[in-house]
């Protein structure tokens, strides 16, 4: 008996010590792999100070939002940092309780995967060693020490230190910053030329997964953007995510349950949610290349029902002189330059 708990001890032990040395690798290869952005994205959600405009979602919105019309009409800096719906759902909020700041106003046109989905995308975690390392480096303690046992491998460890060996790494993040500032200079991505999908074979419905159960993280984000609302002094407000195709919505009563339920949650927790989804439903022709991207001619249509659904929820126009979003990211970008 005595040997036996000897040896569940020293397992137990080194179970410990393997998953903190996991632990502390990938934090230290992240933490200097992610000193330069990745993105052009990220780099203005650390770059760019408050007040502005934070619209974060999957890539829908980065399709599906025209970031100057909204900075036009509510007087604000906007900045669209939407990336991808491969993101869980818990690591969008870290990320925003880490980067949001006392007099942002945060949008977020969440897809429904969001509200579905519960599980990591091995997509995701593939690219943590680099592209999507500010997500992980944004989770508490407890959180990274509990992916890098259940999520990370030693093959995204030894991606993570194959990245740090590089010498150009800050270089090539620099470039890429500098490219996708030129194209998008308030981070959104739009893109007409994308008009070949390579959804063919499966339906819309199927694809955007409007419907199922909804998880639970869904209402502990609720909760964790009501905390941030009251402790940092802005305002969330949720709406819905772009969308055009044929026969995308199962409707009941001619409403969309799981579009209910979120504002249900969100609500119940001080959270505003503005608009309907039929604001942001297009026909098929302003497709791209997957039903959540439409082109630029709903992205307009989307954006003006975004303001008036805005101001309707009582935002007003800031008169308060504020700089452009693309001076304050050409600033940023030449102090990011001359840093050592």
């Amino acid at each position: 008996m005595n040997k036996l708990l000897t040896f569940l001890l020293f397992a137990a032990g080194g179970a410990l010590l393997s998953a903190f040395g996991m632990l502390l690798s990938y934090d230290f290869f992240t933490a200097s792999n992610r000193k330069v952005p990745y993105s052009y994205s990220q780099f203005l959600l650390e770059k760019i100070a408050a007040p502005r405009i934070v619209i974060d979602a999957g890539s829908s919105s980065a399709f599906s939002i025209e970031p100057e019309l909204i900075e036009q009409a509510l007087g604000k800096p906007v900045i669209d940092v939407a990336d991808n719906g491969s993101i869980p759902l818990d690591m969008k909020i870290d990320r925003l309780r880490k980067y949001a700041r006392e007099g942002d106003t945060v949008i977020l046109p969440l897809e429904w995967v969001y509200y579905t989905r519960d599980t990591v995308p091995q997509d995701f975690t593939d690219k943590t060693p680099d592209e999507y390392a500010a997500y992980y480096a944004s989770q508490p303690l407890l959180q990274r020490l509990a992916f890098a046992v259940r999520h990370a491998s030693l093959h995204n460890l030894s991606d993570a230190g194959r990245l740090y060996l590089r010498k150009d790494l800050q270089q090539v993040h620099h470039a890429r910053i500098q490219s996708e500032m030129s194209k998008w200079p308030l981070g959104d991505r739009k893109d007409d030329r994308r008009r070949k999908s390579y959804v063919q074979d499966i339906s819309c419905a199927d694809y955007i997964a409007a419907s199922g159960a909804m998880v639970g993280d869904v209402e502990w984000a609720a909760a964790q953007l009501s905390k941030l609302q009251a402790q940092r002094g802005l305002r969330v407000y949720v709406t819905w995510p772009s969308v055009a195709g044929s026969d995308c919505y199962v409707l009941a009563n001619d409403r969309l349950p799981i579009a209910d339920e979120a504002r249900a949650i969100f609500e119940r927790h001080g959270i505003a949610v503005v608009g309907e989804p039929s604001d942001s439903y297009f026909t098929p022709e302003h497709m791209l290349d997957t039903y959540y991207h439409v082109d630029s001619a709903a992205a307009r249509i989307r954006t003006e029902r975004l303001i008036a659904r805005l101001r309707d929820a009582g935002m007003k126009p800031d008169d308060a002189g504020n700089k452009a979003t693309i001076w304050l990211a050409s600033e940023a970008l030449r102090r990011l330059r001359s840093a050592p």
